[in-house]
């Protein structure tokens, strides 16, 4: 078809004003670092003018500016315990109407990102949006300003071609996707913006996410007796029960993954990890280690099948802990505290037999690439859709590596196939009326 390779003509000719306007947004920073506000305000100007350049009417607001938020079962106020604030923090969301007729896709990327730690950075600076073979380097470029990019250039590819869409095409830049946050995501479909289906960004290494996993990241924090035993009393070492704890949740990880029977577009890869984030206690300092520590601390995460609610998430690890202590002769009998770092993310699922599914395999085909279903292993804002919204959502994204590590990098060849393949599938989502 002439349209067909139209669209490959253009974005090939797109590309490198297409893969420099993603070098700019990784080069411009957009941490989020709890409790400072105002991290992604910078990034989201260049993603405003971008939209409006493109012909979009563009609204831009911060998520407490939206009225039921703060009312919402999934407002989480908090983040370790510090306040969560929205100051500066806009979301950006661009409207391209339709002539009517047709159905309307939404596209939706998180512009947060985590700080630029850990250094150092071996291969790139962490804001530097370097290209070397064929990587893009920089914080942000997998976890997920490639989307960004990806669908301002699909849209702007299918208007330079004079294709005229019946539905609405939405690209939507959210803030407060990391820390647990969802408030972007959330603010946007309380504000009306939904569609006939919406794709997240978040690196799926180009398989097609009809689900993915969800969990819990807790605050794990142990107390004993502090001082030194200068009477010759017992005194009871946090930093011994958190080795404890530490032994409990890799016991729990085994456990659980020995007895796992994965759900559908699991089969590949059905483990449930659980990772020991961080531990502290005692202060920073030689000075502060003049004696056993009052307390001592562990950061947790615990990711869940979609399915597994709060409740039963909650359950499970605490009992699992507690009883795995209450076995160790020497346990002092003071049990832990469990303290969640944010709201608990729950997994989710659309239907994998929604007609867009068919869209999206013709696309892939046309672009040569493979067309592979397989759940999402992580926990990302895609459950605010399919669980809080009218809008189904799937997950997708590019091959990359080393997201929240140094060195992140998304690969060239998928951000420019994937423009290929999105505007595709809005011109078969939106234009045509037949599946």
């Amino acid at each position: 078809m002439a349209i067909e390779h139209a669209i490959d003509q253009w974005i090939a000719d797109q590309r490198n004003e297409l893969l420099g306007f993603l070098s700019r947004l990784v080069q411009t920073p957009s941490e989020v670092l709890p409790p400072q506000p105002g991290g992604e305000l910078a990034c989201q100007r260049i993603v405003e003018a971008a939209y409006r350049e493109a012909g979009a009417a563009v609204d831009v607001f911060t998520p407490d500016q939206v009225p039921g938020l703060r009312e919402h079962p999934l407002f989480c106020g908090t983040w370790d315990g510090m306040p969560r604030t929205f100051e500066s923090r806009p979301d950006v969301v661009g409207v391209f109407k339709g002539s009517g007729g047709g159905r309307s896709i939404l596209l939706s990327a998180h512009v947060d990102t985590v700080s630029r730690n850990p250094l150092p950075w071996q291969e790139a600076e962490p804001f530097s949006g370097a290209i070397k073979d064929g990587r893009l380097y920089g914080r942000g470029s997998w976890d997920t300003k490639w989307g960004i990019a990806v669908g301002l250039y699909a849209v702007k590819c299918l208007r330079a071609l004079g294709v005229q869409l019946r539905g609405d095409v939405l690209l939507e830049s959210v803030v407060d996707e990391e820390y647990g946050g969802s408030h972007g995501v959330l603010a946007a479909r309380l504000r009306g913006y939904n569609a006939d289906i919406a794709i997240n960004s978040e690196p799926t290494n180009m398989l097609v996410a009809p689900c993915h996993r969800g969990g819990g990241q807790w605050r794990i924090t142990v107390r004993g007796d502090a001082g030194m035993a200068f009477a010759g009393e017992r005194l009871s070492n946090p930093v011994y029960k958190l080795a404890r704890v530490i032994e409990a949740v890799r016991a729990f990880d085994a456990g659980r993954n020995a007895r796992l029977q994965p759900p559908r577009f699991y089969e590949s890869n059905p483990t449930l990890p659980a990772y020991t984030r961080q531990i502290g206690g005692g202060g920073a300092t030689f000075a502060d280690a003049s004696g056993i520590p009052p307390e001592c601390y562990l950061i947790v995460w615990v990711e869940e099948y979609p399915g597994t609610d709060e409740a039963t998430h909650t359950q499970n690890l605490i009992g699992f802990i507690n009883e795995y202590l209450a076995r160790d002769p020497d346990f002092d009998g003071q049990y832990p505290e469990f303290r969640p770092c944010f709201r608990y993310l729950p997994g989710s699922c659309m239907d994998p037999a929604h007609p867009f599914f068919g869209v999206l395999e013709r696309a892939y085909q046309a672009t040569g690439r493979e067309y592979r279903m397989a759940g999402g292993l992580f926990a990302c804002d895609t459950y605010v859709f399919n669980l809080h919204s009218p809008t189904p959502a799937l997950t997708l994204g590019p091959r990359g590596g080393n997201a929240h590590a140094a060195d992140e990098f998304v690969l060239a060849e998928d951000v420019m196939a994937l423009t290929r393949i999105y505007a595709r599938a809005i011109l078969n989502w939106c234009v045509h009326l037949s599946v």
